[in-house]
């Protein structure tokens, strides 16, 4: 017997307290003595079949049935569960199935009632021996297309989609990726990538040279690939090659092309044409992109290791949103009846990030932009402390760390009071749809009204944000943005000075021209290992010259439960997928 028809059947048992049997049948709200025949009417059968129906209920743990021989001897009836617990577990079950449109049926298509299920349900499952991760999150995705502006979360699932040509550690250590070797001439302007062989994207297309200097010829045209692609004369393939020719030194391109907006993909997704499901090359394909959720499948023709997941699958809920990723949940027994909390011990890693939210000071020369006293009275009172002590702060805002600098290892900068000067009666501050950032701009438009200063907060989408920065057109004396760093965090930070639009249009022409010039020297001079040293000064001068104050570092949280091996918790706060398993269960 199907599910549903048992449930159907018990559900019609359930109202038994409402028929108007015999006085004495009822002990309790769900307890009974009653004939076979009274339950035989309330399921809308004969007394065989009926018999027949509690016996497989019974089984079930639905419902114990004590039957008494003879003619209308009362047998004793208990049903063990409300219909809404009962469905709610069974939902539970096909959750953790995959069957998750035959639960959203089962809960009459109760979106709050299947929402609250995903949560509960979180984690790892083993399925006819493969390894399933479920996740909830707080928000519909963004197309995964790595030459977009793309928020923390979508840069993690860029690098589980796609591959680049090489990859690049904290350190600066670069590696083989889609490129099993690469050389450079001695002057450092022609760099030769070699390609494995037989490479495929997720589609089946070919990867071939041809592709990739297609690629990079395209992403050379585009506005936000301008100054870091400027000193590229021309692209090159051969048989298995593709070859880069520079106008300029470049120490460490090789660094530079395993950023992830370099991530290999067909060249005509950059038309923005495929909608949502997009082809990559990575260790996970997406097999479905919608409002509701993400899925993802281990790809079987990656040219490295296999990921040990199978799936990953995350619905995208309203809820509050956090920083905090669970993989706490443990396949439950089949049963309602079994169903026990188990107890199991819970492991957590936390870190805070390398990026940070910042505020952007307009000095770009616009009648809109800031005097430099304006600039050194402004960042002398703002203040993140005071941005914290506002009791209405969501928990992910009040978890952040005060920043005192770009990344929180680099040397604290202590700025000295500033001398009060005029500010303007109105100030208007640009932020994109972020709940911390929101709550940063609500703060310092608090700390400003304290000054006199009336303030508008403008709100842009992320990409909307970065269209107007690269028109000019972000006009507003305040900015307050996130400087975000990947897994190759010395070139996430170099690429961030060198093309951020944001960042960018708030400087003036001398400033530009001077942080273009040191950049110039860094990639001439420098390999990628030296890259933070160098980068380190460059921003301390930003920020002494009061043209940025840095904000706040998130604090990010993995909890999984004991059950899981190799979760490890990555620079966007996500678990790493690709290296999650499961011990096997003992027989």
């Amino acid at each position: 017997m199907k599910d549903e028809r048992a449930l159907q059947y018990y559900e019609r048992l359930l109202s038994l307290g409402s028929k108007n049997l015999d006085a004495e049948r009822s002990v309790s709200n769900n307890e009974y003595y009653l004939p076979l025949a009274d339950v035989a009417e309330v399921l809308f059968t004969t007394a065989r079949h009926a018999r027949t129906v509690l016996q497989a209920l019974q089984q079930r743990g639905w419902l114990t049935w004590n039957p008494k021989v003879g003619r209308n001897q009362r047998s004793h009836l208990t049903l063990h569960f409300d219909a809404k617990t009962l469905r709610q577990q069974l939902g539970k079950e096909l959750i953790e199935q995959g069957q998750y449109e035959s639960a959203f049926s089962l809960l009459h298509g109760d979106q709050q009632q299947f929402s609250q299920l995903l949560h509960q349900t979180s984690g790892t499952m083993v399925r006819e021996g493969q390894l399933h991760i479920q996740l909830t999150y707080q928000r519909v995705f963004q197309p995964i297309l790595p030459h977009k502006p793309l928020r923390n979360s979508e840069r993690f699932l860029v690098r589980q989609i796609y591959s680049c040509l090489t990859a690049c550690d904290h350190e600066g250590n670069v590696s083989p990726q889609l490129a099993h070797h690469w050389a450079v001439n001695e002057n450092h302007t022609e760099w030769r990538f070699y390609l494995r062989p037989r490479l495929e994207f997720h589609s089946g297309l070919a990867l071939t040279p041809e592709v990739v200097a297609e690629l990079f010829s395209k992403l050379k045209s585009l506005y936000e690939y301008d100054s870091e692609l400027a000193h590229l004369k021309a692209v090159k393939f051969g048989h298995q090659t593709v070859t880069f020719e520079l106008e300029r030194p470049d120490c460490s391109f090789d660094a530079l092309v395993s950023d992830l907006r370099y991530s290999i993909q067909p060249p005509k997704q950059l038309d923005g044409l495929g909608g949502r499901v997009v082809d990559g090359c990575g260790a996970f394909r997406v097999i479905e992109h919608s409002d509701e959720r993400l899925r993802l499948e281990a790809n079987d023709r990656f040219f490295d290791l296999p990921a040990l997941t199978d799936t990953v699958t995350i619905w995208q809920l309203d809820k509050t949103p956090n920083e905090r990723i669970e993989l706490e949940h443990s396949q439950a027994e089949s049963s309602p009846a079994k169903h026990e909390n188990l107890n199991i011990q819970a492991h957590t890693q936390t870190r805070i990030e390398n990026g940070s939210l910042y505020l952007l000071l307009n000095a770009n020369g616009s009648l809109n932009s800031l005097s430099n006293l304006q600039r050194a009275y402004l960042c002398s009172v703002l203040s993140p402390y005071s941005i914290l002590e506002n009791p209405d702060l969501n928990p992910l805002s009040r978890a952040s760390i005060p920043a005192h600098n770009i990344l929180p290892s680099w040397t604290k900068i202590k700025r000295r009071v500033a001398e009060r000067v005029a500010l303007p009666e109105t100030l208007s501050i640009a932020v994109y749809d972020h709940q911390v950032i929101l709550d940063c701009a609500n703060g310092i438009k608090a700390q400003l009204a304290l000054l006199g200063v009336e303030c508008q907060i403008n709100v842009y989408t992320l990409e909307a944000m970065h269209s107007k920065a690269n028109e000019g057109k972000l006009t507003e004396e305040i900015t307050i943005s996130s400087f975000i760093v990947d897994d190759n965090l010395p070139v996430s930070v170099y690429r961030w000075m060198c093309s951020d639009a944001v960042l960018r249009q708030g400087l003036d022409a001398p400033c530009l021209e001077w942080l273009d010039t040191q950049l110039s020297e860094i990639r001439e001079q420098q390999r990628t290992d030296s890259y933070l040293k160098e980068l380190e000064s460059v921003a301390t001068n930003l920020l002494i010259e009061n043209r940025l104050l840095p904000l706040f570092h998130h604090r990010q949280t993995l909890r999984w439960g004991s059950v899981l091996q190799g979760v490890n918790i990555t620079d966007w706060s996500w678990p790493d997928f690709s290296n999650v398993w499961t011990e096997e269960e003992s027989r």
